[in-house]
């Protein structure tokens, strides 16, 4: 039991020397959700701040009295468009999309033909492409007010055209969040705990062999398993630290949120951060085993580091499987690692129950998947040393 400890102990000691060990570590568990709660809050306040601004860019606007009529009405202001807008909109000198008015729009609407307007924005212009939705709107409903009149001015009743009225009703619970913007935050933790553990792993392994380090440890009295769960013990408590700081970093993270509809998808309590590192610990604890199985066999650092990000592109892949199934995800999802934390996780964001049989087949799998990377590393470490 010394023997094991002191090499948890050394193992730990040259993982926190490490300075890319190190840095990597904090700047993926403490930055990482602070930067994309505040991407997220800054991008859904401009799209919202469009839609509450109500005002009307136009070019050709005195050819289309009605609708001039009709945007007055609805509480928006009308701003003739600069003649050179195309340019002003490239370079984001104007941050609205420009509706283009044809000279002939009074006079094809008296005759009941059809006629098109056109929304200009460069797409390069983010503040331009957010209001074309609202802008859109408020035609559509325009276009509905035309159709209207003039099926009244012809004897018609609008009601005959609307047999059917359909209403939707949200069956969300009272208690249930949403989460639509918050949606990518599971897929950035689990790449902050393999990005945060692989360099302790890979240092490790690949790196002491380059330092000539690794054959004075093989030379005192341990068994391979001995030095298989000192190592890994030390990378893992280096991943579940990343774990524990990136959950932390959630907290003071919801101060940096200005947008009032981001805020109120994004609560984030006490509970909500038990149930994460229930979720997590374990994961980061596979993960660690299986990062350094990968890294074992590896004659230079380079090689261990270009596996491990090969490994690394796992989670964003198993992480769009959910897309493929649209609607009630399949039972077996709580058999895929990664894929069943990255469920759980959205479970909790949103305020649900866990099913707690997800939990145990979780915890289950990371058991195994840990255990049988130790047996492959105890057996492969006095081997690697006389290759």
């Amino acid at each position: 039991m010394k023997a094991l400890l002191a090499i948890i102990w050394k193992e730990l000691k040259d993982a926190l020397r490490d300075r890319r060990t190190l840095m990597t570590a904090l700047f993926s568990s403490l930055l990482g959700a602070p930067l994309i709660l505040l991407v997220f809050s800054t991008v859904l306040s401009q799209v919202e701040s469009q839609e509450d601004k109500r005002q009307v860019l136009a070019a050709g606007m005195q050819y289309a009295p009605q609708l001039e009529n009709f945007i007055l009405r609805q509480g928006y202001q009308i701003k003739t468009a600069p003649m050179d807008y195309e340019a002003k909109s490239r370079s984001k000198e104007i941050d609205q999309p420009v509706l283009i008015i044809p000279a002939d729009f009074e006079a094809k609407l008296s005759r009941g033909e059809k006629v098109n307007l056109e929304i200009a924005y460069d797409t390069s212009n983010r503040n331009a492409e957010f209001g074309v939705r609202p802008l859109r709107h408020l035609l559509d409903v325009y276009n509905q007010e035309v159709m209207l009149m003039g099926l009244t001015m012809r004897g018609i009743s609008s009601e005959l055209l609307q047999v059917i009225e359909v209403k939707e009703r949200y069956l969300q619970k009272q208690d249930e969040r949403k989460t639509s913007v918050t949606e990518m935050l599971p897929m950035m933790v689990l790449m902050a705990i393999v990005v945060g553990g692989m360099y302790a792993a890979i240092d490790t392994t690949a790196g002491e062999r380059e330092r000539g380090s690794l054959e004075p440890l093989m030379m005192n009295p341990v068994s391979g398993w001995q030095l298989a769960v000192g190592k890994w013990s030390a990378v893992a408590l280096v991943g579940m630290g990343v774990v524990v700081l990136t959950i932390a970093s959630f907290f003071p993270s919801q101060w940096l949120i200005k947008n009032d509809t981001l805020r109120a998808e994004f609560q984030f309590g006490v509970k909500d951060a038990m149930f994460f590192l229930m979720i997590l610990i374990p994961l980061a604890a596979s993960v660690a085993a299986m990062q350094i199985a990968v890294a074992l066999d590896c004659k230079s650092y380079k090689e261990a580091q270009v596996r491990n990000q090969i490994v690394s592109m796992f989670i964003p892949f198993v992480s769009l499987i959910p897309i493929m199934f649209p609607g009630r995800e399949p039972a077996w999802f709580r058999w895929i690692p990664v894929l069943a934390q990255n469920q759980m996780m959205n479970q909790v964001l949103r305020g649900e129950a866990l099913n707690y049989l997800t939990v145990t087949i979780a915890l289950f799998v990371c058991a195994g998947l840990t255990f049988l990377s130790l047996a492959y590393i105890a057996q492969k470490m006095r081997k690697v040393v006389m290759n």
